[in-house]
């Protein structure tokens, strides 16, 4: 155990965390369970096994779990056409409105691309967020490749609530947190800074700072599950068991083999050089670590980044959340836990701490024509600032201060450098995200709100 308290201490060290909590098992015993670090820096706080963090998309797991349940009793399948078990559904491909499933939604095979920042706007209404898909414009065929896409979880989640009459929040306390005697809280509906819960940090050089939550409940089937090491150490107790705990079967095994069973090929190569063969199944990623097969999911937000595996074969699992975004410290971490499950621990794993501290990206990806940045005269401001409107999107307002042109879209205040031309590029900290605004001639607007260049989005000038 020497090697691991010696690795995580130099991860810490490296990434600058606040905190976090770890949990490892295998073959119904714990070969690691520990809370690290502050849940408030500032207080002096410390985390425990009780204290709540933001698990962030791998709550998507629990979103699957339940649909899979629903499965179970016959409520729906995995491949009946959404518009068969929810009518109203929309998208702008009417090919695949007609034909998506619920497995395309949990595959991220859909053809839409990410549309996050959208989730800042919509704040209270689910159906709201989910009327707003058929408006998003496809950035590739339906079912043509992998396209990670949050809103399409958020869908799957408000069906499990037409077919149920429950919301997302009283399904997974229903069906899986009492069942396993998990604590859950939910973002937006929970207020968690009254409770024993890490606050969210982020980090630059090594040194953390807070930041704020900025998403609403709306979105919660994507990411918005709170809990704590305690329930973490039997939510995947359960899948190391294969779907039950404790004589409890949660799911069937036919249901919980379809969880893990690979529906679309994800590219590109894994950071880990042992880790080959990845694809997305419903919720989980699968790959090959070692040679043994592993599912595994992470999560970020503003503030927390998790990870939760398992390995099928081998009756083991693991857990992990740091509540400090901006780093790969977590990453590191889950392959400390591997190796601990594999008993195959290394003796040093700076060439990992090395590899993950080089890949780190903090700043924007700007182009070297983007870099070349022009002021912006008040004056010219004025054929930019106003009101735009998309659908989709709702209303975007952009004004001018302080020499630059400023986006108000929900909690998002942006500032943009100007390029010339009506080209404007930005770059969100919190988010790490580069976006990009061109105005054309006739007063409208066209951004880049996502990672994925390939997806624009217009917006007419309305005011």
């Amino acid at each position: 155990m020497e090697i691991l308290e010696k690795t995580i201490a130099q991860i810490r060290e490296q990434f600058g965390l606040a905190g976090g909590i770890l949990v490892a098992v295998k073959d119904g015993k714990v070969l690691l369970k520990e809370s690290l670090g502050y849940a408030d820096a500032e207080a002096g706080k410390l985390n425990d096994n009780k204290t709540l963090f933001q698990i962030a998309s791998c709550s998507k797991a629990f979103t699957t779990m339940v649909a899979g349940q629903l499965c179970d009793e016959g409520k729906m399948t995995w491949d009946t056409p959404v518009k068969q078990l929810m009518p109203d559904f929309k998208m702008m491909d009417k090919y695949a409105e007609e034909h998506v499933t619920p497995r395309d939604m949990a595959c991220h095979r859909t053809g839409l691309c990410r549309h996050d920042v959208m989730r800042t706007f919509v704040r209270e209404d689910r159906a709201d967020l989910v009327r707003r898909i058929a408006y998003f414009p496809p950035a590739f065929g339906f079912r043509e490749k992998y396209s990670y896409q949050n809103q399409m979880y958020v869908a799957l989640g408000y069906l499990c609530e037409r077919l149920t009459g429950k919301t997302w929040e009283e399904l997974l306390k229903e069906k899986i947190g009492d069942p396993l005697g998990m604590d859950m809280y939910f973002r937006g509906i929970d207020t968690i800074e009254d409770k024993n819960a890490a606050m969210p940090y982020s980090q630059q050089d090594g040194k953390i700072y807070r930041v704020s939550e900025v998403v609403g409940k709306a979105s919660n089937p994507c990411g918005g599950l709170y809990t704590n090491l305690d329930s973490l150490e039997r939510w995947i107790r359960m899948l190391a068991n294969g779907g039950e705990l404790d004589g409890k079967r949660i799911i069937s095994e036919k249901g919980f083999a379809e969880l893990i069973k690979p529906n679309v090929c994800i590219p590109g190569r894994s950071a880990h050089p042992a880790e080959l063969q990845k694809s997305y199944a419903l919720a989980w990623i699968t790959a090959v670590y070692k040679g043994h097969p592993i599912a595994f999911h992470s999560g970020s937000t503003n503030g927390f980044n998790s990870m939760v595996g398992f390995f099928p074969e081998e009756n083991a699992a693991f857990a992990l959340s740091v509540n400090t975004v901006d780093t790969p410290a977590y990453n590191c971490l889950k392959y400390l836990l591997c190796d601990l499950i594999l008993d195959d621990v290394a003796d040093d794993y700076s060439f990992l701490i090395d590899a993950y501290k080089r890949s780190v990206n903090l700043g924007p990806d700007y182009t070297e024509e983007e870099k070349k940045t022009v002021a912006l005269s008040e004056q010219e401001a004025q054929k930019f600032i106003g009101q735009y409107y998309n659908p989709g999107y709702g209303v975007m307002e952009f004004i001018y201060q302080d020499g630059h042109l400023r986006q108000h879209y929900g909690l998002m205040d942006q500032e943009f450098d100007y390029l010339g031309d009506g080209k404007f590029v930005g770059f969100e900290v919190m988010d790490t995200r580069t976006y990009r605004a061109n105005f054309n001639e006739d007063g409208n607007l066209l951004m880049r709100l996502s990672t994925d260049a390939v997806c624009p989005i217009f917006f007419e000038r309305v005011k």
